[in-house]
């Protein structure tokens, strides 16, 4: 019987296993990508056992799938995360870069520079910038800030690049550390107002006028006696030109009178 011949013997599948749907991978998937494990995606053997009873797989399933998608989804995700990182880091300003390097770098956080989800809210709060962001500029910062920094003090203490820093060693870079502890944007003070501007000579003080004098006019009443409204800018315009009027035949009553004068003077 030749070997083309012989049957295939296919593996039984596990009768405990589930099959691994749409909606399984998607748990999986949002696990691995949540802002509280997208850094750092190997679940305990406490998650497996809350993502086991979240989607009916087994503990080896479960551990297989972390295994194939850290390399075929998880990392092709940080390192696109890493190239938004690249773009948004143009966008920071240079405080916000300042507050984020002395987190990463300060002796509380060097050792562990992965923020916790309440750390997140605080830098959030005190930078401006969005999750995204944070997320984006930790993931690519700590392969070209903290790692360079962690080799910086190998290096200085006479450490290989397999070796560990010590208790003794970090002891010694919180003493030393220029890294200082971020602080939250200082609000902007306001603008001094500008001196007021000095007289060349001095001026005596004159109080300002009474706007009420002893005896106040009551405001005249808009209406006559028989309930019509009175124009009394139309008043006081007639009022004007009477007056004009009256001072024109004035001077030609004056005129005239003059003019008897002149004439009686002749005659005499």
């Amino acid at each position: 019987m030749s070997s083309a011949s012989k049957p295939i013997k296919r593996k039984k599948p596990d009768p405990n296993s589930a099959k691994l749907t749409p909606e399984a991978t998607q748990v999986l998937k949002d696990w691995m990508m949540s802002p509280e494990h997208v850094d750092h995606p190997y679940p305990t053997e406490d998650d497996k056992t809350e993502l086991m009873a979240n989607t009916g797989l087994s503990r080896k399933q479960i551990t297989c799938w972390f295994s194939n998608n850290r390399k075929r989804f998880w990392k092709p995700k940080m390192d696109e995360l890493g190239k938004e990182a690249n773009l948004m880091g143009n966008t920071l300003s240079e405080h916000t870069v300042d507050y984020l390097k002395n987190w990463m770098l300060s002796p509380e956080h060097i050792q562990n520079p992965y923020p916790t989800p309440q750390e997140k809210l605080q830098i959030m709060a005190d930078t401006g910038i969005d999750k995204k962001q944070l997320i984006c500029w930790f993931s690519n910062n700590r392969k070209r800030i903290w790692k360079v920094k962690i080799q910086e003090l190998k290096n200085l203490y006479g450490l290989g690049a397999e070796e560990n820093l010590s208790d003794e060693h970090w002891e010694m870079y919180a003493r030393t550390s220029s890294a200082v502890a971020p602080t939250p944007f200082a609000p902007v003070a306001a603008a001094a107002p500008p001196p007021p501007v000095q007289a060349e000579y001095p001026t005596a003080h004159v109080p300002p006028p009474d706007l009420h004098d002893a005896d106040p006019v009551p405001p005249p009443d808009l209406h006559d006696v028989d309930g019509a409204i009175v124009d009394y800018a139309a008043i006081a315009a007639a009022e004007v030109v009477e007056s004009m009027m009256r001072e024109h035949e004035d001077g030609n009553e004056q005129k005239r009178q003059k003019t008897e004068d002149t004439v009686e003077s002749y005659a005499v």
